[in-house]
C-alpha cells in the first residue's frame, strides 16, 4: 500500500518495528561499549544499564504520546519538534538526529570487520577501512530495494541475535561466582553513574520507531508496541547479560578484554565459545547497521519534506525508499570511515540524542496548548494532569545527562548545530512563505 502524496509503503508490523529499533541499539551497544563501562562500574555494570533505562522509558512515554496524536514519517526527530515547539529548534533536532544515526552506521561497519578478523583459526585479515566501506555499500543496496527486503533481513538478524544472547546467558548461569558478584564498583556509585552516561549510547535510537509513522501498518498500535518492546527487550538483555558476565569473569578481566563477551564464553565453552560469540556479534552488529541505514534515510526524508533542503531531496523510488536520504546517509558514513573522523562523531552521538529527547519532552508539555483537538482524542491516561509529571521528570533527567557529556562533546555538538542552523536559514530563505505555510497547516498538510 502506497501512502498518498509520499510514495511511502505501509510495510511494517510490530515485529518489524521492534526488530529495527531494538536491533539498532543492541548491536551498537552490548558488544561495543559494555566492556568500556565495566572499567568504571565494575560488577555493577548491570546497575548502570538499569539506571540508563530510566530516561529511555520516560522519553519512550513522551514519544508514544506524540505518535498517538498523529503518526507521521520523520515524526520524532523533526515533524513533532517543528510543529509543536519551534521551527528552527525542530529542524536542529532532526539535523542532530541524522548525524547521531550516521555515526553508528560508520562505527558498526568497522566493528563488523573487527569481529570478522577476530574469528579464531583464520589467517585472512580484512582491511578495516575498505571492508567497512563495502559493508556500507552492500546494506545501502539492500535498503534501496525497499522496506520489504530490509525487514526480512532485519528480522532474521534480530531473532538470531536475541536467541544467541539468550543461549549465552543460560549456559553462563551455572558458572557464576559469588565473589565476582560482590566485587562492586571501583569508583563507587560515581563510577556507576559515569558508566550510565557511557551506556546511554546503548539505548540511543529506541524512540526512532516514531520516525516510521507512515510506513507502519496501524501506526498507533504498531509504533506504540514497537517502542514498548524496543525498550523492554534490550533493557532485559543488557542488564541480565552484564550481571551474568561479570559474575562469571572478574570485572577487571572482563573490562580488559577487547572482546569481553568472548572472554566470558571461553571460560565455560572453550574455544567454541569465542566462535559462538563472534558469530552472534556479527548478527548483532549487522542488525544495527541495517536498521540505522533504514532509519537515517527516513530522518533525512523528514528533514526534506517541507522543502528546506530542496524539493527533490524528499524523492522516493518505486520501492518506497527515500532515495536522496539513503544516498546522502551512505556517502556521509563512507566519508567518516575513510577520513578517520568516526571517533570525533562518536563524541557527540549521545549529546545529539539527548537534545532530541529534551525537545520531545517539551513538545509533550506544549501539545495541549498548540493542538488541543489532537490531545483530546488521546486515551484518558494521557489527558490527566498528573501525566505531565512524566515529561517534566524526563526533561530534567535528560538535561542533567546532557551536562554529564562534558564540554568536548557539547562543543562538537554545538559546531554541528551551527552548521545546521545555517542550512536552515539558507534553505528557508529560498521560499520562506510557502515553507512556513506548509508547516503551519499541519496536521492537514
Amino acid at each position: 500500500m502506497s501512502q498518498k502524496g509520499t510514495g511511502l509503503h505501509r510495510e511494517l508490523g510490530i515485529l518489524d518495528v521492534t526488530a529495527i529499533t531494538s536491533g539498532i541499539i543492541i548491536g551498537a551497544g552490548v558488544f561495543i561499549v559494555t566492556g568500556i563501562a565495566a572499567q568504571f562500574a565494575g560488577s555493577l555494570t548491570w546497575l548502570a544499564y538499569a539506571i540508563g533505562a530510566i530516561p529511555v522509558i520516560l522519553v519512550g512515554i513522551s514519544t508514544i504520546f506524540l505518535n498517538l496524536m498523529h503518526p507521521v514519517e520523520g515524526g520524532e526527530s523533526y515533524v513533532y519538534p517543528t510543529r509543536i515547539v519551534s521551527k528552527p529548534l525542530g529542524f536542529l533536532s532532526g539535523w542532530g538526529m541524522w548525524l547521531a544515526v550516521i555515526g553508528p552506521i560508520a562505527i558498526t561497519a568497522q566493528a563488523f570487520i573487527n569481529y570478522l578478523n577476530a574469528l579464531p583459526g583464520t589467517s585472512v585479515v580484512f582491511p578495516a577501512t575498505i571492508g567497512a566501506v563495502v559493508v556500507t555499500i552492500l546494506f545501502s543496496l539492500i535498503n534501496w530495494v525497499g522496506l520489504k527486503t530490509v525487514k526480512i533481513v532485519q528480522n532474521v538478524l534480530f531473532l538470531f541475535m536475541v536467541a544467541g544472547i539468550l543461549i549465552y546467558i543460560i549456559l553462563a548461569l551455572p558458572h557464576m561466582k559469588g565473589t565476582n558478584i560482590t566485587m562492586g564498583s571501583p569508583l563507587g556509585f560515581a563510577g556507576v553513574m559515569k558508566a550510565t552516561s557511557l551506556l546511554l549510547f546503548s539505548y540511543a535510537g529506541l524512540t526512532l520507531a516514531a520516525d516510521l509513522g507512515e510506513e507502519a501498518k496501524n501506526p498507533a498500535k504498531t509504533i506504540t508496541w514497537g517502542i514498548i518492546l524496543g525498550i523492554l527487550i534490550p533493557t532485559l538483555l543488557y542488564v541480565v547479560s552484564a550481571f551474568v558476565s561479570t559474575a562469571v569473569l572478574p570485572w577487571k578481566d572482563f573490562a580488559a578484554s577487547e572482546a569481553p563477551y568472548a572472554a566470558v564464553a571461553s571460560t565455560f565453552m572453550g574455544p567454541f565459545g569465542v566462535v559462538f560469540i563472534v558469530i552472534v556479534a556479527w548478527a548483532a552488529i549487522l542488525s544495527s547497521h541495517n536498521g540505522e541505514q533504514a532509519v537515517a534515510a527516513r530522518v533525512f526524508f523528514g528533514l526534506s519534506r517541507d522543502g528546506i533542503l530542496g524539493g527533490k531531496t524528499a524523492s522516493v523510488n518505486r520501492f518506497g525508499t527515500p532515495t536522496f536520504g539513503l544516498i546522502a546517509t551512505s556517502v556521509l558514513a563512507i566519508i567518516l570511515i575513510i577520513s578517520g573522523t568516526i571517533q570525533l562523531v562518536a563524541e557527540i552521538i549521545v549529546a545529539m540524542f539527548l537534545y532530541n529527547w529534551i525537545i520531545t519532552h517539551i513538545a509533550v508539555l506544549m501539545a495541549r496548548k498548540k493542538f488541543p483537538e489532537l490531545v483530546d482524542k488521546l486515551p484518558g491516561i494521557y489527558r490527566k494532569k498528573g501525566f505531565l509529571c512524566l515529561p517534566v521528570l524526563g526533561l530534567a533527567v535528560s538535561v542533567y545527562l546532557l551536562i554529564l557529556q562534558g564540554w568536548k562533546a557539547l562543543l562538537y555538538a554545538a559546531v554541528w548545530m551551527i552548521v545546521g542552523y545555517l542550512v536552515y536559514l539558507v534553505g528557508i530563505s529560498r521560499n520562506k512563505k510557502e515553507i512556513l505555510s506548509r508547516m503551519d497547516r499541519w496536521p492537514e498538510s
